[in-house]
């Protein structure tokens, strides 16, 4: 084990470089249950409107059902109408029955076509339900493919931070423990990056200028730690 702050400093700044590419790979593998769940989300919007195009359909082929059975309902009252006609004896009567079934079928005609209205309307929507479901298999295509490529980078990054987390154990008995919690407790607090160097005068962390008489003293005694009085980072120089 290095025995010098040096020595353990340059072993804290090659476990940092582990542990900096653990930090940004960690945050992007657990970014993943949100972005397949905005996925499903996107799909979930998709079937939607599959769903409402259907409905849609389904609506218009009631009202076209409806207006046909009051159609049937129509005719049976005419030819009854009809039948009784005959039976009548007084002109009066007849010419009454005659002008109530011309009116009656002149409705008719008005609701045969409404009727054809409605079918229009109902080939209308089953077009556009072939569409809506056409589009959907295309969508969910994409929507397979896309989790397949969310499944396949989560499990690329899981393999590079278990590689990262082994190769780690070489770095870690070479440090004294007590520096090493340390380092580890900056590390938490400080998004992945406990040791930093001095860049331009300046930290390298927090990149708050440092007094030139602390430039000066970390300069002049190697073997002693440093800290940034803003960040709480470790300091070293870079040569």
């Amino acid at each position: 084990m290095p025995t010098s702050v040096q020595e353990q400093v340059k072993v804290l700044v090659e476990l940092q470089k582990i542990d900096g590419e653990l930090f940004r790979l960690r945050k992007v593998l657990a970014e993943h249950p949100a972005r397949q769940k905005k996925a499903e989300e996107e799909f979930e919007k998709k079937k939607v409107r599959l769903k409402a195009a259907e409905d849609e359909l389904k609506s218009r082929q009631v009202k076209q059902k409806d207006k046909e059975l009051d159609l049937q309902s129509r005719e049976e009252k005419i030819k009854k109408l009809q039948t009784q006609l005959y039976a009548l004896k007084s002109n009066k009567e007849y010419q009454a029955m005659e002008l109530e079934i011309k009116g009656a079928k002149a409705d008719n005609s008005l609701v045969e076509e409404e009727i054809l209205r409605l079918f229009d309307a109902v080939e209308e929507a089953r077009t556009a339900v072939a569409r809506e479901k056409e589009a959907l298999a295309v969508e969910e295509k994409a929507h397979r493919d896309t989790l397949a490529v969310l499944k396949k980078d989560a499990e690329t990054l899981g393999a590079q931070v278990s590689a990262l987390e082994e190769k780690r154990k070489a770095y870690t008995p070479n440090l004294e423990p007590k520096l090493l919690t340390q380092y580890e407790k900056i590390l938490k607090g400080r998004d992945g990056t406990a040791i930093v160097p001095i860049l331009e005068q300046s930290c390298g962390g927090c990149h708050i200028g440092l007094p030139p008489q602390f430039i000066n003293e970390i300069q002049m005694n190697p073997d002693k730690l440093m800290y940034c009085e803003d960040c709480g980072r470790i300091l070293y120089w870079p040569s």
